[in-house]
């Protein structure tokens, strides 16, 4: 009979394949961090940066290094993952132009 272990969790591959961050983002590590950023910056911070009279709505929490810049190492993916003052509170505008920026500067 085979052995089947369901509740085993498999260790993140940190060789390229993007699929090890899905393990950050479940971390409860991260789903504290992520409320406490939001409870404590509930605006925008870019949006507020830029013009402090329009504020958007924080939706969503970036990271200001982005965690696949550690891709190798577990220690490193840890510290930029769980760190506080790695993130950003942006509205989904500011955090997809976000993206754009750190894509455009990798290529």
């Amino acid at each position: 009979m085979p052995n089947i272990q369901l509740l085993k969790r498999k260790r993140p591959n940190a060789t390229g394949n993007k699929r090890w961050y899905q393990y950050v983002y479940a971390d409860k590590r991260w789903k504290r961090l992520r409320k406490c950023k939001f409870a404590n910056n509930p605006i925008c911070e870019e949006c507020a940066k830029k013009n402090p009279m329009v504020v958007r709505v924080t939706k969503e929490i970036h990271h200001i290094i982005p965690i696949e810049m550690a891709s190798k190492n577990e220690d490193m993916i840890a510290k930029l993952a769980f760190d506080y003052d790695n993130t950003i509170s942006l509205c989904v505008e500011c955090h997809k132009a976000a993206h754009i920026k750190i894509n455009t500067n990798t290529l």
